[in-house]
């Protein structure tokens, strides 16, 4: 199934579920069509991260941050990401994909993005997003309290402490 109508599908069906706040997670299902897949007949890698910007895109759009991105010109940017598969998705096998901050500092937010199947993981993507305005960057702080949030962001999770290392390392990289 091509992508516009699985954002059509995820623009239409945010509007009728509930607001959700900045830590509670976004769910949506979908199925593993033939175009989804590569020539090892499993979802290609590239459609894991193609569903990912959906997942995303429904988070925003029902915690609030889409209506004042559109208001003040943002735009969302992932500036990093990093994924892990475990296990293959096949033909027409159903699947969901759950999208939730895991904590935000200064400048972004970082997300993970689990794809599950009958109560296991099948793959796990943590992503930075940022929101970038015509001044630049956007605190995360300042995203909660234009909707209309004061929560704090939770504390990093252990396991994601090298993160910020790794995230420097490859931007020294980039010099290169």
């Amino acid at each position: 199934m091509n992508l516009i109508f699985r954002l059509i599908r995820v623009l239409i069906l945010s509007w009728w579920r509930p607001g959700l706040s900045p830590r509670d997670p976004s769910v949506l299902e979908f199925r593993a069509w033939p175009l989804d897949l590569d020539i090892n007949i499993h979802m290609t890698n590239s459609r894991y991260f193609a569903l990912m910007d959906l997942g995303r895109t429904e988070l925003i759009l029902r915690n609030g941050i889409a209506k004042q991105m559109f208001k003040r010109k943002w735009q969302p940017v992932i500036s990093g990401s990093t994924m892990r598969f475990k296990r293959a998705i096949k033909p027409f096998q159903r699947f969901t994909l759950k999208t939730q901050a895991l904590y935000w500092d200064e400048k972004g937010f970082y997300l993970e993005q689990r794809f599950t199947a009958k109560g296991k993981t099948l793959a796990l993507g943590v992503v930075k997003a940022v929101f970038v305005g015509p001044n630049g960057i956007v605190s995360p702080d300042e995203i909660c309290r234009l909707v209309g949030t004061d929560e704090t962001s939770p504390s990093m999770p252990d396991w994601l402490s090298g993160w910020p290392d790794m995230e420097n390392a490859i931007e020294a990289r980039l010099a290169v």
